[in-house]
């Protein structure tokens, strides 16, 4: 009775504090409160010299980016996800590369050397670009533009005011500050032990296996065990400063395997982060710097506050498990019977 009760109430912690912190709107997409096809969410200023991100980016800041293709994959000819695929809060200077679905820009965009814009360009501010000529099926603006006059698809000066991001990255960077400190309060439920200079994390096959680890910890490789079907696993990491040197994530997953999707590292703590290693996870660092290396690899969701680096990440959500609401307040209700259930029984064994 201890175990059942004990495991029902890791999930309902786990499931409370998923949809108590999410938006109404976006409580079904994931356990982040984000659209699945949302790969890498900056609220400050994103820099990336080179390298990819197969589904959408959001920056909330200024972006500066070259020779890098944003929601799309092998062979890169089609977009990953509808609708749009790159949003800039502040102004965007992009040099090559392509841009898959539409991008939307808050305040002024620079384009060098012949970016491929395979949709819609919407630009609050100035438009400006090296060859007075832009790729895309349709362009607007709201300040001033260099383009020629005869320019195809004619680019559109609009109210400023009518071009809108959609996000505000404000809001969402304290809700979901507020969801990594409540990840961090869920208990501990797995098991750790270091076998060599491997860190093997045990999951049990739990429902819902929780980790807590130090920056010290993510310096070593990792290994996940006893990852069951249905299992999520968080990796909640303090400290201020993590740096991922790890040379290996052993049982972390491959493109077809059942931890992909399914494993979070949560840093509530860290306002720096370097990452130069390779894993299938998603990462919720919402105050931290985040910077790569080139051959860094990601496959899952990124949130951070800022980013920079050559790293790849790859569209791999997460995309652990949550009831439905309706099916949260039953399991509460169910949890509340239970409960009342073992102290009648302690009470009746006190008694005796």
């Amino acid at each position: 009775m201890k175990r059942s009760l004990h495991h029902c109430l890791a999930v309902a912690s786990w499931v409370c504090v998923a949809l108590a912190t999410a938006p109404v709107a976006l409580a079904q997409t994931n356990p982040l409160g984000l659209s699945s096809s949302l790969t890498l969410l900056s609220f400050g200023n994103f820099f990336a010299p080179s390298a990819d991100v197969e589904g959408r980016v959001a920056v909330g800041g200024n972006a500066s980016i070259a020779g890098y293709t944003i929601n799309s994959k092998w062979p890169y000819t089609q977009a990953q996800y509808g609708g749009t695929g790159l949003t800039v809060g502040g102004n965007l200077d992009i040099s090559g590369g392509a841009v898959f679905g539409n991008t939307v820009v808050g305040g002024s965009l620079a384009v060098t050397n012949g970016t491929s814009f395979n949709g819609s360009v919407q630009v609050a501010g100035n438009l400006s670009t090296a060859s007075t000529w832009l790729s895309a099926t349709s362009i607007s603006y709201g300040g001033t533009s260099n383009l020629s006059p005869w320019h195809s698809p004619v680019a559109v000066q609009v109210d400023p005011s009518s071009i809108q991001t959609g996000i505000n990255f404000a809001a969402e960077q304290q809700r979901l500050t507020s969801l990594s400190q409540s990840f961090n309060t869920l208990s501990n439920s797995g098991t750790i032990t270091m076998q060599d200079s491997t860190l093997v994390l045990n999951a049990n096959h739990a429902s819902l296996a929780v980790f807590d680890l130090t920056a010290a910890d993510v310096t070593h490789s990792m290994r996940l065990d006893n990852f069951g079907p249905d299992t999520t696993v968080i990796l909640n990491v303090l400290g201020q400063n993590v740096n991922f040197t790890a040379g290996g994530y052993q049982n972390f997953g491959a493109a077809s395997d059942l931890a992909v999707g399914h494993v979070l590292f949560n840093l509530p703590e860290a306002t720096q982060v370097s990452f130069t290693s390779g894993v299938y996870a998603s990462f919720l660092a919402p105050l931290a710097k985040f910077s790569t290396t080139a051959g860094g690899f990601i496959g899952g969701q990124v949130v951070v506050d800022s980013w920079s680096g050559m790293g790849q990440v790859n569209s791999n959500p997460f995309v652990a498990a949550v009831p439905e609401p309706q099916t949260y307040a039953m399991l509460l209700a169910g949890l509340g019977l239970m409960a009342y259930t073992v102290r009648r029984r302690r009470a009746g064994a006190e008694n005796f």
